[in-house]
């Protein structure tokens, strides 16, 4: 049913957008003389796979919809439990590859899920390349490569990222070698090379984009110990339900909105108990002004946390660009539209009471040293991660 209406619910709005396309055709660029109005009809000439044929439009929404049903349903069995099956990339996937050790299950994990995903998308994949190819030059544009950079406004945008790239590399690259040496001494040089890459599915993350799961045994001092309020929260008998009122009061702390009636009567902050849900965090814009939901699988622990506040931050540029026109409600740059530090010790104890033994090490330099570590296998090596 969620299939069928998502299909549907696709081809009433690509209509709707073909329907804005061909009203913006008919009116002379020329004698617009107000900018914004004129950026509008720029915006509005650009309509992405909308601009296709009717029967390869349809092809490109199922295609999209059946790889999504592949991705979200696929499961796996256990590693040394063939019997043990039905495990989906959230959260139980999800949770080995931030939380095991062993090679071996991590190997099995990071193979069997792409066995049951990958191999499977392959040749829809394919199909949707050279359909997103199609659309793009039916927009005026060499590739799907070209469009996507158009909404970075930039005649230079690939020189500026290599610009911004050398930048950032030789801290990558010290924290890379940093990592590698830490992986060595863990799993021993007959796994780890000199120089070699360094295998993707031993750093913590099903796609090897975030190393923040593999923080604890790369930390400079193991010895001390890492901002962690999720014993605080357990202890304190925290829902999912507080985690988001707490974002909420952060973001009015700051004279941001609160949330409107709808988010907390629509939004799915738990997994139901009736139904399966496919768990990624995500915000919703329903674009009537003040349907704004969040759906989220939310676990009782600091990680959750730092993503309930992220995903609301998304919420929060909903609400202040939606007296704005359609075409304008967007994120200003397509990539990074959130940034939230809520690792510091300053940012967490202005949340929460977190206990003595942290509160201790707050006062030590070198404790200091580990949030840092933490931060940078989330941020840096996020960005980077093509060059690993």
């Amino acid at each position: 049913m969620n299939h069928a209406n998502r299909l549907d619910a696709q081809q009433r709005y690509t209509l709707f957008q073909r329907g804005l396309w061909e009203a913006a055709q008919q009116i002379p660029r020329g004698s617009v003389r107000d900018y914004l109005t004129f950026r509008q009809l720029r915006l509005l000439s650009i309509i992405g796979p909308a601009a296709l044929p009717p029967d390869q439009l349809d092809r490109y929404n199922r295609l999209i919809n059946d790889m999504l049903a592949v991705y979200n349903s696929a499961e796996i069995c256990a590693y040394n439990e063939p019997f043990k099956c039905g495990l989906h990339l959230q959260p139980e996937l999800q949770f080995i590859m931030s939380h095991s050790r062993d090679w071996d299950e991590l190997q099995h994990v990071w193979t069997e899920w792409r066995r049951n995903t990958g191999r499977r998308i392959k040749d829809l994949y394919e199909q949707l390349v050279d359909l997103t190819n199609q659309a793009a030059r039916l927009n005026n544009f060499t590739d799907a490569s070209a469009y996507w950079m158009f909404p970075y406004e930039s005649q230079n945008f690939r020189q500026e990222i290599e610009d911004v790239w050398e930048q950032v590399k030789p801290l990558y690259e010290l924290l890379h070698a940093y990592v590698r040496r830490r992986l060595r001494e863990a799993y021993g040089p007959e796994r780890i090379s000199r120089s070699a890459p360094v295998p993707a599915h031993i750093l913590g993350d099903m796609w090897g984009q975030s190393w923040s799961g593999i923080v604890p045994f790369t930390l400079p001092y193991p010895g001390k110990t890492l901002v962690d309020v999720t014993p605080d929260m357990v202890q304190k008998g925290y829902t999912p339900l507080t985690i988001f009122q707490l974002a909420e009061e952060f973001f009015v702390s700051m004279n941001m909105s609160a949330m409107p009636s709808d988010f907390w009567e629509f939004s799915v902050l738990e997994q139901p108990p009736d139904r399966p849900v496919h768990c990624q965090p995500s915000a919703w814009d329903f674009c009537n002004k003040h349907d704004f939901r969040i759906k989220m699988c939310t676990h009782v622990d600091m990680k959750d946390l730092v993503t309930a506040h992220h995903e609301m931050a998304h919420i929060q540029y909903f609400l202040a660009y939606r007296n704005l026109p359609k075409v304008f409600r967007d994120g200003a740059n397509p990539d990074k539209r959130t940034k939230l530090v809520l690792y510091t010790r300053r940012k967490i104890r202005s949340i929460l009471i977190v206990g003595t033994e942290q509160e201790d090490n707050r006062k030590n330099r070198r404790s200091k040293l580990d949030p840092e570590m933490h931060r940078r296998n989330e941020t840096i090596v996020s960005q980077c991660a093509y060059c690993v």
